[in-house]
């Protein structure tokens, strides 16, 4: 199973590489560092599944929800694997909402990874230990706020707790200054928070941001 892997940090890159080659049946064919390296390879380099980090900053075609949503975008067919810090079950929903097929938490072992390459090739759905948990919890809370918020909302809420202006997401999301600015001012009325200072320390809170 040819293989394109792509995280920000060095470290965590050479160890995905590590475990998906040493399980003797994927071969890694790229590697990228970001949204537009991970873009520019697949346009060149024939794979069967991607495996990519959810959070990648900086570069023209982003990271997150945005990123997954060009990937499918462009190749429909092509199984995407998500590597994830976030333990927020609405934005690990919204991921599978957008068509990750598997979700790995990046603290688990790196032996998982392979496991969920195998099943995305076979167009099988794969879930962390962890990251199900989160999905049974969230299914007996149900009314948790940050379940109010549309995929567009926590995406703009991610992007802006992570130290972009309203304008540098409105870019990254190609969408209008005032839509942004908009969805922002509806996820803080839904989540009943009044400052920006209480937006971050809640998104820290609720594991928005990775």
């Amino acid at each position: 199973m040819r293989t394109i892997i792509a995280d920000d940090h060095p470290v965590v890159l050479m160890g995905t590489r590590a475990a998906l080659e040493a399980a003797g049946d994927i071969e890694v064919v790229g590697e990228a560092a970001n949204g537009d390296q991970l873009v520019d390879l697949l346009a060149s380099r024939p794979c069967d599944v991607i495996v990519t980090d959810f959070s990648m900053p900086g570069g023209r075609h982003g990271d997150g929800l945005s990123l997954i949503d060009l990937i499918r975008r462009r190749y429909p067919r092509l199984p995407v694997v998500v590597l994830t810090m976030v333990n927020n079950a609405a934005v690990l929903q919204a991921m599978r909402a957008r068509g990750a097929l598997g979700l790995c938490d990046k603290r688990a072992p790196l032996k998982e990874v392979a496991v969920a390459v195998r099943h995305a090739a076979a167009g099988r759905a794969y879930l962390s230990e962890t990251i199900r948990r989160q999905f049974d919890q969230a299914g007996v809370q149900s009314t948790a706020d940050t379940a109010r918020l549309s995929a567009r909302e926590i995406e703009v809420v991610r992007l802006y707790v992570s130290g972009m202006s309203i304008t540098q997401i409105a870019d990254r999301l190609s969408r209008s200054v005032k839509t942004v600015s908009r969805q922002k001012r509806d996820a803080m009325r839904k989540l009943g928070i009044d400052h920006d200072s209480r937006l971050s320390e809640y998104a820290r809170e609720r594991g928005l941001s990775s």
